[in-house]
């Protein structure tokens, strides 16, 4: 213990400082991601931060313990300033970056409810004040260690930018595609947090939930599960969009094939003791909206019958449905109806028809002729 505060006291004003307030980040760590930079509600991103952020503070920390170990008390050593004030640089860029992402989403985003969720929704304006806030700490912390280690005759040579020129150009469709189809689908705020989207080509039927410079994620209508798709791909399929984002009504359908048998008051009866029980077990239907039922189509078999109703959430537009089509199960019996398609192919009954032998043989006669 002596040693260490030998060392310690041994050290310049940088170093000390360098030392205290890595120790300090490492174990604020958890609190600085938690309650004060908090641009994401990812759980496990957060993690990921934490430890990005402890694995800094642990790579300076060990700079001044090698020191320590291997030369002594002298603690004036040219190459261990030189990486304290590397780490020192990369740690006040990463916090830097993390915090102006924070107060870009504070100022610049916007605050919405999804399903009773409240959450910071990425815009135009804060992913642009975020990339530019990006760059501008790249550019510097990257003078910043150039004339740390006195090497700013890299400037002057064009083979060092020519590669980095040339590293960017390779990686492109990594990044680049994929980060201004992100940036157009803020732009056009047709896809918002909150908006309920179908798209066809991959089965989808989900709610939006946050939109990235690379890809966007979406959370399952009926599983809840996350969905995250590249937003190249996405710009490129049909999307259904469902509903404004912050708007919670939406009018849905559904088809049902009742026989000729049956007729439209009945079937007006039947689908309004459909409606009210409906209402009594899913919250989302109201039972002062009335739904409008219409005749859509006369068919070979069977009447197609349309239920347009109002759902006061759409979130909840899966179980408003299953919950109708239950009613409409339940009561079927009690109307003298059926919801299965009729078959009104008749069978007809052929004849058996005895022949004579004189008849047999002179159809056989008739045959040969011919």
């Amino acid at each position: 213990m002596t040693y260490i505060l030998d060392y310690f006291q041994h050290l310049s004003n940088f170093g000390k400082t360098a030392i205290i307030l890595n120790v300090l980040f490492f174990f604020l760590a958890g609190i600085i991601f938690r309650y004060i930079a908090t641009p994401t509600d990812d759980q496990e991103k957060n993690k990921s931060r934490i430890r990005w952020l402890r694995y800094l503070n642990l790579f300076l920390i060990l700079i001044y313990v090698v020191d320590a170990i291997i030369n002594g008390l002298t603690g004036n050593n040219k190459w261990l300033l030189q990486l304290s004030q590397t780490g020192l640089v990369l740690l006040i860029s990463y916090l830097f970056i993390q915090f102006s992402h924070a107060w870009a989403l504070h100022h610049y985003g916007k605050e919405k409810t999804i399903d009773g969720e409240e959450i910071s929704a990425r815009t135009y304006k804060s992913e642009m004040m975020h990339i530019i806030i990006i760059a501008v700490t790249i550019i510097a912390a990257l003078l910043l260690l150039v004339n740390i280690w006195n090497v700013t005759s890299w400037l002057q040579a064009t083979g060092v930018l020519g590669g980095l020129l040339v590293i960017l150009f390779a990686t492109k469709d990594a990044w680049a595609v994929d980060s201004v189809h992100g940036l157009i689908m803020l732009y056009n705020h047709d896809i918002e947090p909150g908006v309920i989207c179908r798209i066809p080509e991959y089965d989808i039927l989900a709610i939006t939930r946050k939109i990235s410079l690379t890809q966007t994620t979406f959370r399952d209508l009926v599983q809840r599960h996350q969905i995250v798709i590249p937003n190249s791909k996405l710009r490129s399929t049909k999307i259904e969009i469902l509903n404004r984002s912050g708007s919670t009504g939406w009018n849905d359908y559904i088809e049902y094939k009742i026989g000729y048998s049956t007729s439209g008051k009945i079937v007006e009866d039947y689908f309004e003791k459909v409606w009210e029980l409906a209402c009594e077990k899913e919250v989302s239907l109201n039972i002062d909206k009335k739904p409008k039922i219409s005749l859509v189509e006369a068919g070979d078999h069977a009447i197609v019958w349309r239920i347009h109703y109002h759902i006061d959430n759409i979130y909840r537009l899966k179980p408003a449905r299953f919950c109708i089509n239950r009613a409409a199960f339940d009561l079927q019996q009690d109307f003298g109806l059926s919801l299965a398609t009729p078959i009104t192919h008749k069978t007809v009954s052929e004849s058996v028809i005895e022949l004579t032998e004189e008849e047999t043989e002179n159809l056989n006669i008739g045959d040969t002729d011919a």
